[in-house]
């Protein structure tokens, strides 16, 4: 489809309720799919909004409700599209990792991948921050803990399949330099751009023993694994826009996305995760990214980790939807 736009917000983790900063970038991405509706006409505007349900603070948070995590995850779901109702979020689609077609096309992904000998199996050893759900080297910590969240992290040793990241380094810092407006605004760009040439990419570990966690995708050559939530929520944008033909080949008249809109803590996973996994299934990468800022409360960041949050929906209740 040659006239046409789509536009992503990213998935939301399910843990606890949304705060503002949720709403924020919906807000954002709903405004430009109006502005395109009136320009391009509805049928050649997609938007995409969802849930992340799998992984081990989901698994957690169930624990502590006392209900399994797919009861947990439903019912989770409701209070976001109740909020988008309440905002009047005009999304096309609302996907959630738990749904068949996401799954299936995660472990279509996995196969393909494994085919190409692009994931392989070995022993691991790293630090594990359980909050942000990533594997951290001893490098990597910052004063002993993990460098993006400050918390405390611990010490595994297990087997693990992993994704060859290093494989893609120099075509994703030479596709970077070449689309200057691949990553916006420039001073995100600018810092990817760095990271990639100070450093040299690990191989990203992509999967979690069902001994230690178990709310996840199935790994389909190996039941004894889940996939990693960060591998399996990055390919909503493709299981909720099209599908895999038995050749491998991946077919949609949306993708790739116009514009995907994320916060600046989740850049690392979509300016260099996303596109080398969209390079190694041979699927042109998204157009734009775009990263915008915090929501601050004081000094420190919006979180529903830290307890700090703003409710979007005690907002609208005091100045309205559209003040």
């Amino acid at each position: 489809m040659k006239d046409k736009f789509y536009v992503t917000t990213p998935i939301y983790y399910v843990n606890a309720r949304p705060h503002i900063g949720h709403s924020y970038t919906t807000i954002a991405a709903d405004c430009l799919a109006r502005h395109m509706r009136a320009l391009k006409g509805a049928e050649n505007v997609f938007f995409l909004t969802g849930t992340d349900e799998h992984g081990q603070k989901i698994q957690k948070a169930a624990q502590a409700a006392g209900i399994n995590p797919q009861d947990f995850t439903d019912k989770m779901v409701l209070v976001y599209k109740e909020l988008w109702k309440k905002l009047d979020i005009s999304y096309d689609y609302f996907v959630r990792t738990t749904e068949e077609r996401h799954v299936d096309c995660v472990r279509r992904v996995l196969e393909i991948l494994l085919k190409k000998e692009d994931i392989y199996l070995a022993q691991y050893e790293g630090w594990y921050c359980t909050p942000c759900e990533t594997f951290w080297t001893g490098m990597q910590l910052k004063e002993g803990n993990c460098p993006d969240c400050g918390r405390p992290v611990e010490k595994i040793t297990e087997s693990n399949y992993f994704f060859r990241l290093s494989r893609y380094q120099d075509w994703l810092t030479g596709y970077i330099k070449d689309n200057p407006d691949f990553i916006l605004p420039q001073n995100r760009r600018n810092e990817v751009l760095s990271f990639l040439e100070l450093n040299k990419l690990t191989d990203l570990c992509i999967s979690r023993p069902k001994e230690r966690l178990n709310w996840g995708i199935s790994l389909p050559f190996s039941p004894d694994h889940v996939v990693y939530v960060w591998f399996d929520a990055l390919i909503n944008y493709i299981s909720a826009a099209g599908a895999f033909d038995a050749q491998d080949v991946y077919r949609s008249k949306w993708w790739p996305a116009d514009l995907q809109l994320i916060g600046k803590d989740i850049l690392r996973q979509h300016a260099i995760y996303w596109p080398i996994m969209l390079r190694a299934l041979n699927i042109e990468p998204p157009k734009r990214i775009f990263a915008h800022g915090w929501w601050m409360v004081g000094q420190s960041k919006m979180s529903k980790s830290r307890g700090n949050v703003v409710s979007p929906l005690e907002m609208a209740d005091a100045f309205g939807v559209y003040a």
